[in-house]
């Protein structure tokens, strides 16, 4: 019976892709490349699978096709999504290193450079240390960033769904700023948002959709729990959709009632750190001298926020728990590398005073030779909203 197929991208895109990852596989001295991120292997063969806690990885060589090493039960994701790949299954209660080894000796692919990642939520400590030893006698060498670096630059087709990605959290936040009102709970809010991100198909959350008001939005990284929003407090919002795990989340913050001083000049300056990130962009610049332009604003109010320093990070794919790519290349201040054209990036501008109130504006920027486009249509300000 013929499998209903659920693929985006074509076989030349992923042979596109495959090409650029092995040429920065040739400048490590990488014959084979064993990749268990799950970002990386989408990016590379098209498989995807809400189950990311069993064993899968992608056997890719320096020539000819990928292999997933993939237990059995997973098949029939395999087959609706796999592009051009092989595929090895295991039966329930193998022993996965020893099928990886037996995929690669079965091939003659046990030999030469094996690059394996070392750096991955996706393989424990446990299991990279047994399978290095079981790929005796080829050479293994630390792959992790060999396939984030090469995703850092995106597509013409990985653009186009991330802009429709964007289009659907702006409409998330116009329908939560509508929602928005004394009295209505935190939670309605995220059910608001979250209902129009999986009628738009958002096939999952890489990061729940995050509401949280009033003292709760002083502090990073919490969301929704009921709690009933209180005139003058502030509302923070963030998410995105997943489409085919494409990701263009946004900040933005709402106020209830007219804004206290202090928060209407935080939220101010939240935006104007982020235009001036906005215009120290383009190709070729260094990613510390943008991360500089925003330190530069920030610094003005550092002593009075709780705040991360992070001043953007690249997106594109992302599995939970995270959209965030983990290729270590960041908007920050020590980060010396050049700017390329079709790079992406979230700059999250959160001036919080802990544990009181929080404002945060961000925007997903993509690098272009004479500067960048931002994705997101809504205004980048603290929306006041009737109490």
């Amino acid at each position: 019976m013929a499998v209903e197929r659920d693929v985006y991208f074509t076989a030349a895109e992923f042979a596109a892709r495959r090409g650029r990852v092995r040429q920065a596989m040739a400048v490590r001295g990488i014959d084979i490349l064993i990749v268990h991120s799950a970002p990386n292997i989408y990016y590379l063969c098209g498989h995807h699978t809400l189950n990311l806690w069993d064993y899968q990885c992608l056997l890719m060589p320096a020539e000819g096709e990928p292999v997933m090493v993939l237990w059995q039960f997973e098949r029939g994701c395999f087959e609706m999504t796999a592009v051009a790949c092989g595929v090895d299954y295991y039966d329930t209660g193998a022993d996965y290193i020893a099928e990886t080894k037996k995929s690669l000796a079965a091939r003659s692919w046990l030999k030469g450079t094996i690059g394996v990642e070392d750096n991955s939520r996706y393989l424990t400590p446990r299991l990279h240390a047994k399978l290095a030893a079981a790929l005796a006698p080829a050479r293994v060498v630390g792959s992790s960033t060999v396939v984030e670096l090469v995703r850092l630059v995106k597509t013409d087709a990985e653009l186009a769904l991330m802009r429709r990605a964007s289009a659907i959290t702006d409409a998330g936040i116009e329908a939560a700023y509508a929602a928005i009102a004394e009295g209505v709970t935190d939670s309605h809010i995220c059910a608001v948002a979250a209902g129009l991100l999986i009628e738009a198909d958002s096939l999952a959350f890489s990061v729940h959709p995050m509401v949280c008001s009033g003292s709760k939005s002083g502090m990073p990284h919490n969301g929704n729990n009921g709690r009933t929003i209180k005139r003058g407090e502030t509302v923070f919002l963030e998410w995105s959709p997943s489409l085919f795990w494409y990701h263009s989340p946004i900040m933005r913050t709402a106020v209830v009632g007219p804004p206290a001083p202090r928060i209407a000049d935080f939220a101010k300056r939240a935006a104007a750190t982020v235009e001036d990130m906005i215009a120290a962009t383009r190709a070729g610049v260094t990613a510390a001298s943008v991360a500089e332009a925003g330190r530069k604003r920030v610094a003005e109010i550092r002593d009075q926020i709780l705040f991360h320093d992070v001043y953007g990070y690249p997106v594109g794919i992302g599995f939970p728990p995270t959209w965030a790519e983990e290729s270590g290349f960041g908007l920050m201040v020590d980060n010396h590398r050049p700017l390329e054209e079709n790079m992406v990036f979230h700059i999250p501008m959160t001036h919080r005073v802990y544990a009181e109130w929080g404002v945060g504006l961000s925007q997903v920027i993509v690098v272009t030779e004479k500067g960048c486009e931002v994705m997101s249509r809504v205004p980048l300000e603290l929306r006041v909203v009737a109490a």
